[in-house]
Parts: structure tokens; sequence; C-alpha cells
């Protein structure tokens, strides 16, 4: 048992983890960033839906927010999906089964992501 300080508490400041979690001007720059970076992966391959899950939960307070988060993060990329379509986005509410596996994979697969902030306490 030493007298030494921990190594996370410097003199006065905050990591930036928590700095993120409680300031509500880099939170806020935080979310927003990790949904612009998921829907950027998500365009290219189906696992960045996962990544977006992930990255928008982890500057979450609590693990509840986390999971808020990549909800969130999964009506963007639906949303997203649903402009890129275009005028074919009609037509293509047709498609019933297709329509059920898009809008799972696309609540669903960021939600399975927001399982990163319960491992990351």
């Amino acid at each position: 048992m030493s007298d030494a300080p921990e190594p996370t508490a410097r003199s006065g400041s905050t990591p930036l983890r928590d700095r993120v979690r409680t300031e509500s001007r880099p939170h806020a720059a935080a979310v927003v960033a990790a949904v612009g970076i998921g829907v950027a992966l998500a365009s290219v391959h189906w696992l960045g839906l996962i990544a977006a899950g992930a990255l928008a939960s982890l500057p979450a307070p609590t693990v509840r927010r986390g999971v808020g988060y990549a909800l969130l993060a999964g009506v963007v990329l639906l949303a997203a999906f649903a402009v890129s379509l275009g005028p074919a986005a009609g037509p293509a509410t047709g498609m019933v089964p297709a329509v059920y596996v898009t809008v799972g994979a696309g609540l669903g697969l960021p939600l399975f992501g927001s399982l990163a902030r319960a491992v990351v306490a």
C-alpha cells in the first residue's frame, strides 16, 4: 500500500471518458460523431450497423441510455437507407419480407452493438 496517486487522477483534470459522459458539449459532439461514423461504416458493410450501435452507446452515462442511443442510431441509419433509395422507396415498401429483415437488422444490430457500453464500465 503506497501513498502514490492513482494513475488516472491527474492534478485537477478528469479523464476524457468521464468528461464526455458528464459534460453536455463534449457529450453531444461525441454522440453526433459516433452516429456519423456509424452511418459511414454501415454504408460500406452490414457490420457497420453493430459498430454504429457500439460507437453511439459508448459516450452514454448509463447502460440504459446507451441502449437508447443505439436505437437512435438505428433509426438514423434506416432513414439514411430510405433516402438512398430515392424514388424506389415507395415500391420497396411492398416487398414485405425484405422490409421486415431490413427494419429488424436496422434496429437489432445496433442494439446488439450497444452491449459494448455494458462491457466498458
